[in-house]
Parts: structure tokens; C-alpha cells; sequence
């Protein structure tokens, strides 16, 4: 039967399509072949994927089922090398753990990557057009208008970070019982956050199931539905990350609900602050009465009343505020739990400041002492709060080194291809580290400062981490306190102990999946 002139017009037309899609690869491909020979790359070691990445989804959804995403990718670099490349869905991405390749994309050549074209979408339902999924000028107004507000300035008094510590100290149950500190460090970390960020805290340590702003939405009520509602929602949008040009396929309607939650319970704190500079005036300073603490939140709306603005910056800041305090605490305690020497020691250096400052110890006294640095230092090493990252190249480009036979040659990096980067792989290499890599060892701090890019737990470049002042500060300051009032502390957790690579939870930030049981021993006075 003879084809109608639509049929072959149609026809025509796809033929068309097919020719130029075509055209596109190969004119792609011979660019690539050529500026790859005239920047001198060399090809990377590529990891057998399989069709459309099927094996590398598979091998991910393990790892995340057992808690051992970290282990898995430095399993996988330990046998294909530092700089490799693998096929996610249909796309190809180039993992490297080498320092050289992460000063690259966060710094030295910054202007030439950026977040991916799906960051956005990816995370617009719970953070909308925050600092954290905005990129070019939008990311620049945002990191302009917040920058000021971290500044050494408006760090909170030591009598404000004690009012959060006590409420710790007496959540914590009668000594020899177990619990969950993690939990705790949670509710901590965003009862400080809140304190901080909005100028009044919610106090879940004090009432978790308190219900001041009427967010009862979720299962649990109150503060404890909020919690929930943005521990799922963070959860989802992992899940859209990883699943790169397809997030749209992940949008499940509990998700959409959680969202809501966590927009209602920031819009209370918004519209107050709205409120508030509408009847004070607007002026700008965050200290409106003497002794009165900074409020984050008033001093950003007096640069801008923009509600919808407003809110999207406090839900990105929050997000870091709470969870990236929360892992550090949580994992502090769990190394300290299996280490009964480091415990002592860090015990014997907090009673001594406490014995020769009285009860006069400031916060820079605190965070002077150099055994408490090494332990912290330590945790963020071997625990980092945000272990996987990523950027995407803005153009053709290239980065240091990952390529030919010995790994150090540059690699061609294609405009849109994105190289991800694993700390959790840099802070483990024994090339780096020595020998004792995946050991607790706070000692390797003393007199030590690491080349800058051997050690990024607050990312580097202009865009590290904001508040990494402000969360060091808190951190240090709780586990001082902790521990001055603790006697000692013994592991409580369930199951085989995994020492350093324990089942991890993987959201856009890393906890325990299964917490950080204790028991603990108060000190008698």
C-alpha cells in the first residue's frame, strides 16, 4: 500500500531527527578526541557498569541497604584507582578522591563547575531557591546576604550554648542505663539551630512533643512531626540525587505532604520576624536592645521582606545547622565510647581547664585546647557529615590528574559531565594519612595542619560551608560540657560492634542507621 505524503512527511521528519542527533554525537565525540589530545589528557579507568549503569544502581542500592555506602566507594577506588569513570542511569560521571581534582572543581577552577542543570528541580520542593540549589548570580545574592550573618560577632554567648548543654545533660537517663544519644544530638542540634536561626528555640530536649506552632501534620505531633516530616523529605531528595535526570519519577505524595510540614514550620518563624520589623522599623542591626542575643532571622529580614526568600534561606541553613552538628556529635560519641584511653585523656585535659579557669572559661578557651581538636578533628576525618559531592563542568574543561596508566595525567571533562568526589575516600587513603588511616588516632592532630585540600569536611572554596565557625564552636562546646560532667562512658550497641565502618544512613547528610548506644557514669560532687 503506498504511503500518503503525512506518512512520508512524518517520516521525513523523524529521519531528520535521527540524522541530526547523530551529527551531534559524532561532531561531539571528534571535538572531544581533539581538545583531549590538545590539553594533553589522558583516558581515565572506567568501571564496568554495564547497560545503562545497571550494575552501578544495583551495587549502590546494596550499599545503602546495609549502611555501607563510604566502604563500598572506597572499595571501589581501592581497586580501580583514585580518578575512575562510571555509568549512572544513562550518564557518565568521573569519581575521584584525589585532593588536586577537588581543589579543581571547588576552587581553583571554580568559574568552570558548578551544580547540575537537575539540582534545582531536584530540590526545589523542600528548599526551593535557597543558597544551597542555586548557582551563577542567584547564589551569589544569597551568599552575599548571609555571609555577614556568620561572622564572629554574632557567635551566641557561653551561657547560651550552657542553657543547651544543661538541657542535655538532664535529658540524659539514670547512669547505667542505655540509650540512644543520637536521638539527643538531634534534638540538640535544632533546639540550638532554632535558637540561633529564628531567636527562639523550640526546646525539643525539654518538650519534644510540644506543639507551639501547630504543626501537627505528620505522624508524631508537633516538633516531633516536624523532625520526621524533614528527616523523609531529606531522605527523598537523596533518592532524586542519585537518580540524576530522572528525580521527576521520584515524587511520592508523602513527600509533597512533608514538605508542607516543614514549610509551615519556618513561615512561623518568618512571618514573625516580618512582623517584628514592621513595628520596630527597619533598621539594620541584630542586636536591637543591649545584651539581647543576635537573631539570625531579624537581621536577614532586615535586608529583605521577601517571605518566599526568607524561607527558602532558613530551610537550606537549618538543614546544615541541625544535621551537620548532629553526625559530628553523634560519631564523637561513638569513637570515644571504643577508645577507653582517648577518653581519659581528653577527660584529664577538660578537668584541668576547668580547674584553672573556675567556672570563667570562655568559648575560645574551649576550643583552644588542642587534645579536643584532635578529637574532633579525628571525627570529622574518619566521619565526615557530607561524604559524597558533586559538581558539574559549566564548559569543556579539564581537571588535574586521574588519567593514563599511572593516574596522573588530566582528564578531559566534557561540558555537563559531572565529577563526583568522595572526602570519605580522601580522609581514608593511607598514602595520605599513613598506615594507621582507618585508625581513631586525635594524637596525629598535635602540631599537624594537613595540606587544605587532605582534609574538606566543610567542602572548600566560596562555597564552604558558611556556618563551619558557628557549628565548631557549638560542637566543641557540648562535648566539653559532656564530658566535664560525665565520669565515664561504655558502648551500649546492639549487635557486633563494627568499629570504624559502622551501618551509616545516607540521606544528604550521613548518621548512624542504627544510633549511638551508651551508657554513661556522672561525676559526683
Amino acid at each position: 500500500m503506498p504511503w500518503s505524503a503525512a506518512s512520508l512527511s512524518l517520516a521525513t521528519f523523524f529521519s531528520a531527527l535521527v540524522a541530526l542527533q547523530l551529527y551531534w554525537i559524532v561532531s561531539r565525540s571528534y571535538r572531544s578526541r581533539k581538545l583531549s589530545k590538545q590539553w594533553n589528557c589522558e583516558p581515565v579507568c572506567r568501571y564496568p557498569s554495564g547497560i545503562l549503569g545497571y550494575k552501578v544502581v544495583l551495587r549502590a542500592k546494596t550499599a545503602a541497604q546495609e549502611g555501607q555506602v563510604g566502604s563500598t566507594i572506597q572499595g571501589v577506588h581501592l581497586q580501580y584507582g583514585n580518578t575512575l569513570k562510571v555509568n549512572l542511569v544513562g550518564h557518565d560521571v568521573v569519581a575521584t578522591c584525589e585532593p588536586e581534582n577537588i581543589q579543581a572543581v571547588l576552587a581553583s577552577q571554580f568559574s568552570s563547575f558548578g551544580l547540575s542543570e537537575w539540582r534545582y528541580p531536584q530540590y526545589r520542593p523542600l528548599l526551593g531557591r535557597g543558597i544551597f540549589t542555586s548557582d551563577g548570580t542567584a547564589w551569589e545574592h544569597s551568599r552575599k546576604l548571609l555571609r555577614p550573618q556568620f561572622t564572629k560577632n554574632q557567635i551566641p554567648s557561653i551561657e547560651w550554648f550552657d542553657s543547651h548543654s544543661e538541657n542535655l545533660m538532664r535529658s540524659l537517663p539514670p547512669d547505667g542505663h542505655a540509650f540512644d544519644i543520637q536521638p539527643l544530638a538531634f534534638r540538640l542540634a535544632l533546639d540550638s539551630a532554632t535558637g540561633y536561626l529564628f531567636g527562639e528555640s523550640i526546646n525539643s530536649l525539654v518538650k519534644p512533643d510540644s506543639n507551639q506552632t501547630g504543626v501537627a501534620e505528620t505522624s508524631g505531633s508537633g516538633n516531633e512531626g516536624f523532625a520526621a516530616a524533614f528527616d523523609y523529605a531529606q531522605d527523598i531528595l537523596f533518592r532524586r540525587t542519585l537518580a540524576l535526570s530522572y528525580y521527576w519519577l521520584i515524587n511520592p505524595s508523602d513527600f509533597r505532604k512533608s514538605t508542607r510540614v516543614v514549610h509551615k514550620f519556618v513561615d512561623y518563624y518568618v512571618d514573625k520576624a516580618i512582623e517584628y520589623r514592621s513595628n520596630i522599623g527597619n533598621y539594620k542591626t541584630g542586636h536591637e536592645q543591649k545584651g539581647e542575643e543576635y537573631c539570625f532571622l531579624h537581621a536577614l529580614a532586615a535586608e529583605t521582606q521577601d517571605r518566599e526568600f526568607l524561607r527558602d534561606q532558613l530551610v537550606n541553613v537549618l538543614l546544615a545547622s541541625r544535621d551537620d552538628v548532629a553526625s559530628v556529635l553523634a560519631s564523637t560519641f561513638y569513637l570515644l565510647a571504643r577508645d577507653t584511653r582517648a577518653w581519659w585523656k581528653l577527660k584529664q585535659e577538660i578537668t584541668d581547664a576547668v580547674d584553672r579557669h573556675a567556672s570563667n572559661i570562655t568559648l575560645k578557651e574551649i576550643q583552644s585546647l588542642p587534645y579536643l581538636r584532635g578529637v574532633l578533628y579525628e571525627v570529622l576525618r574518619l566521619f565526615p557529615p557530607v561524604p559524597v559531592n558533586a559538581r558539574v563542568a559549566h564548559h569543556d574543561t579539564t581537571i588535574p590528574v586521574g588519567g593514563g596508566p599511572d593516574g596522573r595525567s588530566p582528564v578531559f571533562i566534557p561540558k555537563g559531565q559531572m565529577v563526583a568526589y568522595s572526602v570519605w575516600c580522601l580522609h581514608r587513603r593511607r598514602d595520605l594519612w599513613g598506615a594507621d588511616a582507618e585508625s581513631f588516632r586525635p594524637e596525629r592532630w598535635e602540631g599537624y595542619n594537613p595540606p587544605a585540600w587532605e582534609f574538606v569536611p566543610f567542602n572548600g572554596g566560596p562555597r564552604a560551608c558558611l556556618g563551619q565557625q558557628f557549628a565548631m564552636i557549638l560542637i566543641s562546646q557540648q562535648v566539653f560540657r559532656l564530658v566535664q560532667h560525665l565520669d565515664s562512658i561504655e558502648s551500649a550497641q546492639p549487635g557486633p560492634d563494627m568499629g570504624l565502618n559502622p551501618p551509616l544512613r545516607q540521606t544528604l547528610t550521613m548518621c548512624h542507621e542504627h544510633g549511638v548506644h551508651l551508657r554513661v557514669k556522672r561525676m559526683r560532687i
